[in-house]
């Protein structure tokens, strides 16, 4: 039942006026009735706060009792009966007052000299309009508050969910600087011609993180431009110890994708690539864009029984983070699928951007 302690005091200057409204509007149709003859009368007066009394009580019972109790509780037909006796309830009292009570006051009146059913029906009548239209105006304020209430939780969740992303797409980031540095460092050690190489592309890629990465997706053909680079940058690390094909299949202008999605799969397979490198490691990779609206990676490389097992125990944070975007980025619009088999390890990734 609703608290009437938590209505608000505009809600209850809106009843107020409406009741007001409601109370002139008859003492004035009363008036013209009479052609004006009764406007220094008494009888109009009680006439009207009777009807409006009787209206207020149909309507403040509907609305605080039965809608709550039975139409809100999805009881339709105890409430259509309910409000039915409520109604014809209202109207009864309104004949009754304006016959017995007050009969002396509207003495003349011949509607009023007795009860009778077109009287009760004409104020039954009028009673439906008033219960009808308030529990319209009701259900309507209840409607749009719970519209209100669904945008803020959608606008809730939608911060949740870049707050989320935001997250995802920093452990991205220090993640892939720290096996980059450590592997400058490692070339730094031996006093290799490589490092200057790798600090220069690690800048450009650096460059691309920090600036081009701000939003939710960028143009495809910049994370492109960016996964090629990091592939030279491979290369220059591994000198070319194992061999590394990167195929693309048709155009990527124009379409849009979440940034640094690819590069975690990319990564894994050259970690597992490198640790093959001794025994016919190699690192395959195929972009194809030949639908706009669908994108399709698929990633192949060496690698040896149980170095998968082993490299998620001591943390494997890309592919689950990848995992995690791809839920969160494109619901229900991808398919990731990882098979690691007979030293074979394969990537198939589709997303539909439609």
């Amino acid at each position: 039942m609703t608290n009437i302690k938590k209505i608000s005091p505009s809600r209850i200057a809106y009843h107020i006026l409406f009741w007001v409204l409601a109370f002139t509007f008859w003492l004035f149709t009363m008036f013209v009735a009479s052609n004006f003859k009764n406007i220094l009368r008494l009888e109009p007066v009680l006439m009207t706060f009777v009807f409006n009394l009787c209206f207020a009580a149909a309507v403040y019972f509907n609305l605080l009792i039965l809608i709550p109790l039975l139409f809100k509780r999805q009881r339709f037909f105890l409430y259509v009966i309910s409000l039915l006796g409520v109604i014809s309830l209202a109207a009864f009292f309104i004949d009754f007052l304006l016959v017995y009570p007050l009969g002396r006051f509207v003495q003349g009146e011949q509607f009023f000299e007795e009860l009778t059913f077109v009287v009760w029906f004409n104020f039954a009548f009028f009673t439906f309009i008033y219960v009808g239209v308030t529990s319209f105006l009701s259900l309507m304020r209840e409607w749009f508050v719970l519209q209100k209430l669904s945008f803020q939780l959608k606008d809730i969740e939608k911060e949740k969910l870049e707050a989320e992303l935001k997250a995802l797409k920093a452990q991205i980031n220090p993640h892939f600087l720290f096996n980059t540095l450590n592997n400058i460092y490692s070339l730094t050690l031996d006093k290799s011609d490589k490092a200057p190489g790798l600090v220069l592309k690690l800048s450009d890629l650096m460059r691309y993180i920090l600036y081009d990465c701000n939003d939710r997706y960028v143009l495809l053909e910049k994370e492109l431009e960016f996964i090629k680079n990091y592939l030279d940058l491979q290369k220059i690390r591994l000198d070319d110890s194992i061999p590394v094909k990167m195929e693309v299949k048709g155009d990527a202008a124009r379409s849009k994708i979440a940034p640094l999605l690819f590069e975690p799969l990319i990564e894994n397979a050259f970690k597992h690539g490198s640790y093959g490198r001794n025994n016919g490691g190699f690192v395959n990779i195929l972009f194809n864009f030949e639908d706009k609206n669908h994108i399709e990676l698929s990633i192949e490389n060496r690698s040896e029984n149980g170095w998968n097992k082993e490299n998620e125990k001591n943390g494997g944070i890309g592919i689950k983070n990848v995992i995690r975007r791809l839920e969160l980025l494109y619901p229900e619009k991808h398919r990731l699928e990882i098979k690691d088999e007979n030293n074979l390890f394969k990537i198939s990734l589709q997303i539909d951007l439609s």
